[in-house]
């Protein structure tokens, strides 16, 4: 019975280092990764690379033709002839300050008055519009962008 005993002592003794031994590798493995997750990269780019790389970027920027951006939609008919008597209206009151479109989405005829690239804009234009079409609302749509200095007539 002592043998069985001194062998139980000696497993136990030998599972004890071993789980202290896996104990201390996985606090290891923690303490490295904290300190990985607190180092950063630095990247040594030369000036030149570095100009370039902001050149594109505000190149891509302005060479999209169209962004997300805000109209206002005043009225629509699937009859072209009542739909352009709409425009006709809107252009007359506010042609000279955001300017009226006529937009063909099938089955109607949209129109829409201004192309502004912030909600704040399209708001403060949404007030005067209101004045005479109370039902106009805004809407997000694609607009023509303002920094497009691409090929004209593309």
């Amino acid at each position: 019975m002592k043998e069985n005993h001194d062998i139980c002592a000696v497993i136990l003794h030998f599972s004890s280092a071993l789980n202290a031994k896996a104990l201390r590798f996985v606090l290891l493995c923690c303490l490295m990764l904290a300190a990985e997750a607190k180092s950063q990269v630095v990247y040594d780019v030369e000036p030149a690379v570095e100009s370039m790389e902001k050149a594109r970027k505000e190149r891509t920027k302005s060479s999209d033709k169209k962004i997300s951006g805000y109209r206002i939609f005043v009225g629509f008919s699937s009859k072209r002839a009542e739909a352009t008597e709409i425009q006709k209206k809107a252009d007359e009151i506010f042609g000279s300050t955001y300017g009226a479109l006529l937009i063909y989405d099938e089955p109607n005829f949209k129109v829409y008055i201004g192309a502004f690239t912030t909600a704040a804009e399209a708001d403060a234009a949404l007030a005067d519009i209101k004045k005479e079409f109370p039902t106009a609302r805004k809407l997000r749509l694609q607009i023509p962008n303002p920094g497009y200095t691409g090929p004209e007539g593309n």
